[in-house]
């Protein structure tokens, strides 16, 4: 996922978070997730 985020952005690391499945605190936990996108005409 990295090397296409890389390919779009260029030198330009673009602030970002992740965080795998099987390290989430406890059962029921509740995440919010929130993106931003971008299209380019």
């Amino acid at each position: 996922m990295w090397a296409v985020v890389r390919d779009a952005y260029g030198d330009h690391d673009v602030p970002s978070t992740l965080m795998g499945v099987t390290v989430v605190g406890y059962d029921d936990q509740l995440v919010e997730i929130e993106a931003v996108a971008a299209a380019i005409d």
